[in-house]
């Protein structure tokens, strides 16, 4: 067997590892003219000829995350073990210390990816859950929301705003207090300015349109923000939403749910997720009031 790297030759044989292959090329398109990927970070296992594996790593503000993980005979134990190593040596060897890795439960195989991680030293630093909105209960939802809600808040966009930094001190002021394990690790290793910038990084690198990036506000005051985000022409994201601490629990993480879901659906997004800490009991409540479904669980795993 031969771990090595493909070319730009190889894409459609990579894609040839994914149930449905014009969606896998398409997001692995984007991600390489995005420069979140190269090449030369996607590994292949290769045995008689034959793609049996692949992982294919990225970057989001420096920070290196596994973006895919597909082994074929995932029950032969030496295909993942040696195409992990051999990957993460070679991508280590580049200057990366950490690494870092999402799981979502309902992938095939789910728990041998996990085991296989865990055996190559990476940690469970967080489990979250996966909700997932779908278009058909758009109508319903707006409607009902916006009857509660009353249009209370006025929201303006990251363009109109016009300053970064005004926006990430927005991000610093809305996690304050977080139920978000892994936003408080980040805050207790960076501090909470540097954190809030390293969000802004990171979500930027996903997809930054700055017509979608908004503010609440009520009289002027600010009240929260919400990072609606395009993964693909039909799949989205709410990857960011928060209330300052002296306003929460008055319902304003509802108008932001709102505002994030319109913006998607108007742009022919038909499925949004979000993903959250599992014991954020109050977004969980609210998702389920907007239209969300659980879909599945998610781990984040780390190797330090």
């Amino acid at each position: 067997m031969i771990i090595r790297n493909i070319d730009s030759t190889e894409i459609d044989l990579l894609a040839k590892l994914a149930a449905n292959q014009v969606s896998f090329k398409d997001m692995y398109l984007s991600w390489l003219n995005d420069g979140i990927t190269k090449l030369e970070w996607c590994f292949i296992a290769e045995d008689n000829n034959e793609f049996v594996g692949r992982i294919i790593y990225g970057v989001f503000d420096d920070e290196l995350e596994i973006l895919d993980i597909n082994i074929q005979h995932i029950n032969n134990d030496d295909i993942g073990h040696e195409l992990l190593y051999e990957s993460l040596k070679k991508m280590r060897s580049k200057g990366f210390a950490k690494v870092g890795c999402n799981l979502y439960s309902d992938k095939d195989n789910f728990q041998k990816y996990v085991e296989m991680l865990i055996n190559q030293g990476f940690v469970i630093t967080q489990k979250k859950k996966s909700f997932v909105w779908e278009r058909s209960s758009y109508q319903c939802t707006m409607q009902h929301n916006t009857e509660v809600g009353g249009g209370r808040l006025s929201f303006r966009s990251l363009r109109e705003l016009g300053s970064y930094e005004c926006y990430i001190d927005a991000i610093r002021q809305v996690t304050v207090g977080t139920l978000d394990k892994d936003d408080i690790e980040c805050i207790k290793e960076y501090g909470d300015e540097q954190a809030a910038a390293k969000y802004f990084n990171q979500l930027k690198d996903i997809d930054f349109n700055n017509d979608w990036w908004k503010l609440a506000y009520s009289h002027d005051e600010f009240i929260g923000l919400v990072i609606p985000q395009r993964f693909n022409d039909t799949v989205g994201a709410i990857n960011y939403i928060g209330v300052v601490p002296e306003k929460r629990g008055n319902g304003y993480v509802n108008d932001l749910l709102v505002e994030g879901v319109r913006i998607l659906s108007e742009n022919n997004i038909k499925k949004v997720i979000a993903d959250i800490d599992e014991e954020n009991y109050p977004l969980e409540n609210a998702l389920y009031k907007n239209g969300f479904k659980l879909d599945c669980s998610m781990l984040v795993l780390k190797l330090n």
